[in-house]
């Protein structure tokens, strides 16, 4: 389908797989028989019948699988999710999308979206579909990728929920680029304005109007997203939260751990626990 794929797979003995980091796919595995023990990038779970569970491009996948076992698989190119997901924010993608299964609920999807795989196995079946059409086939592609980034929790769901603000402006979009290059390093708000060629109070006076924030708090969510994400595909790895939390440039541990709590419910070291 374009720029996706859909499989139906059975297994008839027990079978263990380890694909690594699939890289170049996204997938989403709908349990129809028996039953998957799953470990997606640091979460662990059984996948059982009726649940739907979302795997990332850049997140270790492993499965043991059931004898018996039946799922229907959707594949998704990332480039295209990715460029998916730029049209939705109005704004580039600056770090890899990531979902984030519960261990409970598989993903917390969306209750439509297996009515909706119902809807395209019967439809691909028939020589006369519309989908089959060029004009058919991107607007079903759209269809799919919007409800998996709305549908499944990953980690631009706070911003994919956010009011749809009008294009950013070139001096925003130069801010954001520089604060992305250099997460890591001691930048100031003056860093940045000079990057973006216009003085601190033309560049707060963009973020408070385009972003609903200010330059470094828009900063220190870059950085919190960048420690999330290498928290959760740390299992197995000789770390700390600590040489993780430096790396990206908080060097106040207390207020890094506290902003860290509030922004995802748990502390740096819970997460770092829950997938080791």
């Amino acid at each position: 389908m374009g720029r996706l794929a859909l499989s139906y797979i059975t297994y008839g003995e027990d079978v263990e797989i380890d694909a690594g980091e699939p890289g170049g796919w996204f997938m989403v595995h709908s349990i129809d028989r028996s039953s998957c023990e799953m470990r997606v990038g640091g979460r662990d779970l059984v996948a059982a019948p009726g649940m739907d569970v979302i795997s990332s491009a850049t997140l270790g996948l492993k499965m043991k699988w059931a004898a018996a076992s039946a799922q229907l698989v959707l594949k998704v190119e990332r480039p295209a999710l990715e460029q998916h997901l730029a049209s939705l924010l109005n704004d580039s993608a600056r770090y890899p999308i990531e979902f984030l299964p519960d261990p409970a609920t598989g993903a917390g999807r969306d209750p439509g979206y297996r009515r909706l795989l119902d809807f395209i196995t019967a439809e691909a079946e028939q020589d006369d579909t519309f989908f089959r059409s060029q004009r058919g086939g991107r607007h079903l592609e759209e269809t799919i990728m919007t409800m998996l980034l709305t549908g499944f929790p990953n980690n631009y769901s706070a911003a994919l929920a956010a009011p749809v603000s009008p294009a950013a402006p070139r001096h925003v979009r130069l801010a954001e680029d520089f604060m992305a290059a250099h997460m890591g390093d001691a930048i100031s708000v003056g860093d940045v304005a000079a990057a973006a060629g216009v003085s601190i109070r033309t560049l707060f006076e963009g973020f408070r109007h385009f972003r609903g924030t200010t330059p470094m708090a828009a900063l220190r969510a870059m950085r919190l997203e960048a420690v999330r994400g290498e928290l959760l595909v740390a299992a197995g790895r000789a770390t700390s939260v600590t040489d993780i939390a430096l790396k990206w440039g908080f060097i106040n541990l207390g207020r890094f751990a506290e902003a860290y709590r509030k922004r995802y419910g748990e502390l740096p070291s819970q997460t770092l626990r829950r997938v080791s």
